[in-house]
């Protein structure tokens, strides 16, 4: 049965004609209709209203059943699209889940295996966290555990913060990668006066050593870069790579005079804005710091001891002088992904490998450069207790910050593994 009701009407041309009044007639659903005057009315009235709109000789009086069809289809529709976002939410807690506790299991073994007191551990991709976690203990006498509130000196990992620095330098014209150390540091040994910005950052530099660090803790600044100045630079700048803590103070030494501040309150302004107590610059692990954790180190008995490194004063803070929580370590991350430390074509000339003149080793301006598979990263690591590594193709990054161990153990295998795991998962959620 039809449930649509059609009024129509024709315009009957012989009555017309012949002078004959109520020349119009109405037809229902196709068929004759007799209708009194006030339903003629109606239906002119509501053929008018409908003409109007429509410009249809047809009116269409009632219309529920397809506006219930319509209804239907709609809610079909949203019942299919909250099943798909459903299922793809599924899969994206499973796929946590699975990297969580493959992360756990990893960690825990190269805990044991090496005698690694406490870490802390992040892992975010695309600005979302797929780990974090504190593990073992910031204090072993008296047990404290790990927690977000602990702090970790990281060591050389300064060092990618410096260069940040740096380049947010170079960046604003203040600063250029082939300008020579000479045009803002006076009075540097003859043998050195060809010595580029691009050697300090590259590690080419060529200059000896401020290390090993027990020579060298007792001494002022002064008497520290008298006698590294007494000594032959040990390659031609640019030649290959020599990893050396000395480039570092020399840079700090660029940028104090570039900015008119001693290093840590600039790098600490510009990248570190909020005034807290959750990154700062200490090269004295003697210094009391509430919420620091404990270094442990093997390196005095051949076991796991206590030990506080120190370097005298400031002139260490771009080697190693950084301190820093977890959480704070992560919104420096989400930021230099957020282009917000420096521009994406700066970061791509921070990223360049240098091109070294006798060496085919692959390091950039201050960064490593390492492959996971074909996962492109970039990162760095200190006192072989902590580690960042970034994936820009994968948005992709690692935070890793320990506070000892007892055994050595290469780190950038530690990274690669915890990068692994990440991309398997991965891997598998796309198949």
């Amino acid at each position: 049965m039809n449930s649509k009701i059609f009024i129509s009407y024709r315009r009957d041309d012989s009555a017309a004609s012949a002078g004959m009044v109520g020349c119009t007639q109405y037809f229902l659903n196709g068929r004759p209709y007799q209708a009194n005057n006030r339903k003629r009315q109606l239906a002119l009235d509501s053929y008018k209203h409908t003409t109007r709109q429509t410009k249809s000789p047809l009116i269409e009086v009632n219309k529920p059943l397809q506006a219930l069809k319509l209804m239907n289809k709609m809610i079909t529709l949203f019942a299919l699209l909250l099943s798909a976002l459903s299922c793809g939410q599924t899969q994206e807690m499973a796929a946590n889940t699975a990297i969580q506790e493959q992360i756990d299991q990893y960690v825990e073994r190269v805990m044991s295996r090496q005698g690694i007191p406490g870490l802390a551990l992040a892992i975010i991709q695309d600005g979302k966290t797929l780990h974090q976690k504190n593990y073992g203990y910031a204090n072993l006498e008296h047990q404290v555990p790990m927690s977000d509130q602990s702090i970790f000196r990281v060591y050389s990992l300064t060092k990618p913060i410096v260069v940040v620095g740096v380049f947010q330098l170079i960046e604003e014209g203040k600063l250029d990668l082939e300008d020579e150390v000479s045009k803002y540091v006076a009075d540097l040994p003859e043998a050195w006066q060809a010595i580029k910005i691009k050697h300090l950052l590259s590690h080419s530099s060529g200059l000896p050593d401020m290390a090993p660090i027990p020579e060298f803790q007792d001494l002022t600044e002064e008497e520290a870069v008298a006698k590294v100045f007494a000594q032959a630079c040990r390659i031609t700048p640019g030649q290959r790579y020599d990893y050396k803590q000395s480039g570092y103070w020399m840079l700090k030494e660029v940028v104090e005079r570039i900015v008119g501040k001693d290093l840590a309150t600039w790098i600490s302004e510009r990248q570190f804005p909020s005034p807290c107590d959750t990154a700062f610059f200490s090269s004295d692990s003697r210094d009391i710091v509430l919420h620091r954790t404990t270094p442990y180190f093997p390196f005095t008995k051949g076991t796991m001891t206590i030990d506080h490194p120190y370097l005298q004063g400031t002139y260490a803070h771009a080697m190693n002088g950084l301190n820093i929580t977890l959480n704070e370590f992560i919104k420096w991350d989400e930021a230099l992904h957020n282009n917000s430390w420096i521009k994406p074509e700066t970061k791509h000339q921070m990223w360049q490998e240098y091109d070294y003149s006798q060496s085919d080793k692959v390091f950039t301006y201050g960064w490593d450069k390492r492959l996971v598979g074909d996962h492109v990263s970039y990162g760095f690591s200190g006192s072989l207790i902590t580690a960042y590594r970034v994936f820009p193709a994968d948005k992709l990054s690692i935070v890793f910050l320990s506070n000892g161990l007892t055994s050595f153990y290469n780190i950038e295998d530690v990274m690669n593994d915890l990068a692994g795991v990440v991309f398997e998962v991965s891997q598998g959620k796309g198949e």
